[in-house]
């Protein structure tokens, strides 16, 4: 990439790019830098038309590059499907040996001595969002059983109504 081109940007429009690169929307950029979002979208275009790409983050990683920035930033609302790796400093045998009130155990650090281990995650009954957990965490055999419970129990329920109505209608047509 030709260098003149990166030092053709603007102040205003590397600071438009560099907030782009750091994954913020017009709207948030727009409420950094106290400018309209229409003039965040002019920036970022202009940008875009001085270094020759049609995409806003190729012209925000073209100037990253240019500054020295690492490759794109670590995501900063991961997915909840991925595990995040335990800390191996979080718990470990206690080195202050027997405690004068007799608690003997493991230590952990001070900040998260306020919180429980939070409970083994399980499998949802229900093909419902409930608990936190999402519809699509429901395997193909347990939503073909809640497919067939469901038709049953609602074959059921018409049968009920449809023999209190005959009912009924025994009991006042006598």
């Amino acid at each position: 990439m030709d260098q003149n081109l990166v030092a053709r940007l603007s102040e205003g429009q590397r600071d438009c790019l560099r907030m782009v690169y750091r994954h913020m929307e017009t709207k948030e950029i727009a409420r950094a830098l106290g400018i309209s979002p229409d003039g965040v979208t002019q920036r970022i275009k202009t940008a875009m038309r001085i270094l020759g790409v049609d995409r806003r983050r190729d012209a925000a990683l073209l100037l990253a590059q240019h500054e020295g920035t690492e490759p794109y930033p670590p995501l900063v609302y991961p997915p909840r499907d991925i595990a995040i790796a335990p800390d191996p400093a979080t718990f470990g045998p206690s080195t202050e040996g027997e405690r004068p009130s007799g608690f003997s155990g493991e230590a952990m650090r001070e900040d998260q001595a306020a919180f429980e281990a939070a409970p083994l995650a399980r499998r949802p009954a229900l093909p419902l969002p409930i608990g936190g957990a999402r519809p699509n965490d429901v395997g193909v055999g347990r939503r073909l059983a809640w497919i067939a419970a469901i038709t049953i129990g609602i074959a059921v329920a018409f049968g009920g109504l449809i023999t209190g109505v005959e009912a009924l209608t025994r009991l006042f047509w006598r």
